[in-house]
């Protein structure tokens, strides 16, 4: 008998196993709750919080930079900023030194008191005493604060030695722009105020140079020198001061004049609109905005020139009017609030 052998191979030596045995193995169960960050310690806070503050403060201190040199890029922004310190350092002398005066005073009645018992009739007590420490601190800060004043006071002066070129622009294009047939009150009301004006910075300017000059020794025919040539360069600075006030003047009623007829077309405006007239969002928008920046520069003059007025006239009488704290203070509103203007502009 002969016997046939299957000659196909079995695909795998390994045994299976029992089907009941394959299944997978258990897997343990796992923990899904989220585990909380560790805190951060007092020394990580300190070092964000430095590092944040150091952040800001340069961010801060490049964009007052660049806003700065756009101000000092000027001759206006120069000059406010300028004038602004020149009086702030004034006020600064002004104070100080009445505080240096009682301080002595007292320093002296201390040694006065203890020396009234020692002395006979008669007698004079000389005595060299060293100053305390503050009282030579505010002595020091007070010749400073004076002599770096006068410094900006006399460069301003210097400077505006060429400023009658910038005022014969001023009349150039006022007389260039003549008003329409049109022109209502306002603005011929407005324009005889310019000239006011032109007119008296005119005097202003040519009256401070010649003074200016004369004080320099720049001038020095007959009429310029000895007691004569000072007499009259008292009296150009004096005057000098007087067109200087005389501007101020018209400024102000410039401005009153401004403020009546600006309120007189915001009523009317407001009539138009209350009687039906529509404005689309974006008119409505800039005209607002027009309006709030009209407004602000308007109380911009108006604070400056009320803060100038007496200045102007205590430099117009020969005795003055003012004290030295008196021209710091009312000098320094009057060029911080030109300053303040200066400042928003290079934002």
């Amino acid at each position: 008998m002969v016997v046939k052998m299957d000659d196909r191979h079995p695909e795998s030596t390994t045994i299976p196993s029992d089907p009941t045995t394959t299944a997978n193995p258990p897997t343990l169960p796992t923990d899904k709750t989220p585990q909380p960050l560790p805190r951060p310690s007092l020394v990580q806070k300190l070092r964000y919080l430095l590092l944040k503050y150091l952040t800001n403060t340069a961010r801060s201190t490049d964009r007052t930079l660049l806003r700065l040199t756009k101000l000092l890029s000027t001759p206006s922004g120069i000059d406010v900023l300028l004038c602004t310190t020149s009086y702030t350092l004034t006020l600064v002398h002004a104070l100080l030194s009445r505080l240096l005066e009682r301080k002595l005073a007292a320093i002296a009645t201390d040694i006065a008191e203890k020396a009234d018992g020692i002395l006979l009739p008669g007698e004079t007590l000389i005595a060299t005493l060293p100053a305390p420490a503050s009282t030579k601190l505010i002595a020091q800060v007070v010749g400073s604060s004076k002599a770096l004043a006068d410094t900006i006071a006399d460069y301003r002066i210097f400077v505006r030695l060429w400023g009658v070129v910038g005022l014969y622009t001023w009349a150039r294009a006022t007389y260039a722009e003549p008003l329409g047939a049109d022109a209502g009150r306002k603005e011929k009301v407005l324009r005889g105020l310019t000239w006011a004006s032109i007119v008296s910075c005119v005097g202003f300017q040519v009256l401070e140079n010649g003074a200016y000059l004369s004080s320099k020794g720049a001038l020095t025919t007959a009429r310029w020198t000895g007691d004569v040539g000072k007499a009259r360069e008292n009296r150009w600075w004096i005057w000098s001061s007087r067109f200087w006030a005389a501007y101020v003047g018209v400024e102000l009623v410039r401005l009153g004049v401004v403020r009546f007829y600006g309120d007189e077309a915001s009523r009317k405006v407001t009539e138009a609109q209350d009687d039906g007239e529509k404005e689309d969002k974006i008119a409505r928008e800039e005209r607002a905005r027009k309006d709030k920046l009209q407004n602000w520069l308007w109380w911009k003059d108006l604070a400056s020139n009320v803060a100038y007025a007496p200045m102007t006239l205590h430099w117009s009488l020969e005795q003055g009017l003012l004290s030295d704290w008196g021209v710091g203070a009312c000098g320094m509103v009057a060029g911080g609030a030109l300053l303040t203007d200066a400042w928003r502009r290079t934002a």
